[in-house]
């Protein structure tokens, strides 16, 4: 894989930083490019080097196995941190990531900025929020943590076909953010292109980390939000035993609130009021900011609700109907493990109509994952017998 020097370009009053991609493999109806746009606003947020591009990439070089060959400039500290990542990934997942060299014939320690920027990660659910929360100059004293920025991109959790939507959203974030004296970044870029959303558990954390990376010429500390606990932790895509391999000299990359379980968090932003109207855990595209019926609302709202909290969001339809947690289907272990947290929080409350409900999509969702394992060998053994 060949990641070109980035360049900047013009596109109706919006910069458009992209970096031609080549791949060594023939992989039909792969982009020629990778690309990140931005608003004209944010032309000094931009940077020129490759670091970006080479984080958004290195998963897919490793899927392909294929060495990377860096046409811009590098930081020598990441070219460290990945290669502890690669060695990460592929003890996760052997047979699916192969560890790649990685050259360049450009190797430039970056220059720090003046009183750098501190960005969050944001898509306006509970883990952002509750990163967002923790580090406000009111509740995090140290100046040097305390969130300037925060980052919006879409082409994440919205697909780019959703642009009317993004905007709507994008409006209301900007009030929101210029109440709470911080400047919204916002973004968009084509990576999904590059068939990564359909497992994009594993996908997100680079893509995020990279746009960071592409805006951060002025940037010092990136938080992304942490999405399991430590006691939770599984192969996924940001994780606190990986995030930080992907720093350079003047970025730190942060993955924050590991210590605190879902339920913890959700309590914590449901005593701060700015969350009532913008709290957005859904990503489906509707009038409401929330659908209220699938398993990311479903948890949020009975987490809420058994909190006595819930009649405080506009974002989502009430009451909350419990037994449509019985027909919740878990595929993974991310999915079982917030099912789990809920179950418990639900029995210490003694709340026995969530309790049932959600038992009760456990229990099936194990039963289907088990039949799905017997299915996927059964097939691989017939393949092996019958070659």
């Amino acid at each position: 894989m060949i990641i070109h020097a980035p360049v900047v370009t013009e596109d109706s009053g919006d910069f458009v930083v992209s970096a031609a991609i080549e791949f060594e493999t023939t992989v039909p109806d792969m982009p020629e490019s990778l690309w990140f746009k931005f608003p004209e606003s944010q032309r000094e947020h931009i940077s020129r080097r490759a670091d970006g591009f080479l984080v958004t990439m290195i998963l897919l070089a490793m899927q392909y196995g294929e060495d990377i060959e860096v046409k811009g400039e590098v930081s020598p500290k990441l070219l460290l941190g990945l290669d502890e990542y690669q060695r990460v990934l592929n003890m996760w997942f052997p047979y699916r990531f192969n560890i790649v060299q990685i050259s360049s014939d450009n190797i430039t320690v970056p220059q720090a900025a003046q009183n750098g920027d501190v960005i969050c990660a944001f898509s306006g659910g509970v883990d952002s929020f509750f990163t967002l929360w923790s580090h406000l100059p009111a509740n995090d004293k140290n100046p040097a943590s305390s969130i300037t920025h925060s980052l919006f991109v879409h082409g994440f959790d919205l697909k780019l076909e959703d642009e009317d939507y993004f905007q709507r959203l994008k409006s209301d974030y900007s009030d929101m953010f210029e109440n709470l004296d911080i400047l919204l970044l916002t973004g968009s870029t084509n990576y999904q292109s590059f068939r990564t959303r359909w497992d994009w558990g594993i996908y997100h954390g680079t893509a995020l980390i990279g746009t960071a990376h592409v805006l951060g010429h002025k940037a010092a500390k990136f938080y992304v939000p942490a999405s399991h606990t430590y006691r939770d932790l599984m192969p996924w895509g940001s994780d606190p035993r990986i995030d930080h391999l992907l720093s350079t000299e003047t970025v730190e990359v942060v993955h924050d609130g590991a210590g605190y379980k879902r339920t913890e968090k959700t309590a914590a932003i449901s005593a701060w009021p700015v969350t009532y109207e913008h709290l957005r855990v859904c990503t489906k595209v509707g009038k409401m900011v929330n659908c209220s019926r699938c398993e990311k609302c479903l948890r949020t709202m009975v987490t809420l609700d058994m909190m006595g909290a819930l009649q405080n969001y506009t974002t989502f339809e009430k009451p909350v109907r419990t037994n449509l947690l019985s027909k919740c289907i878990y595929r993974n272990a991310s999915d079982f493990a917030f099912a789990m947290e809920i179950l418990d929080y639900s029995l210490e409350l003694k709340r026995m109509d969530i309790v049932l409900n959600i038992s009760y999509a456990i229990l099936v969702s194990r039963i289907l994952q088990t039949a799905r394992f017997f299915k996927v060998r059964l097939i691989r053994l017939k393949r092996l017998l019958f070659q």
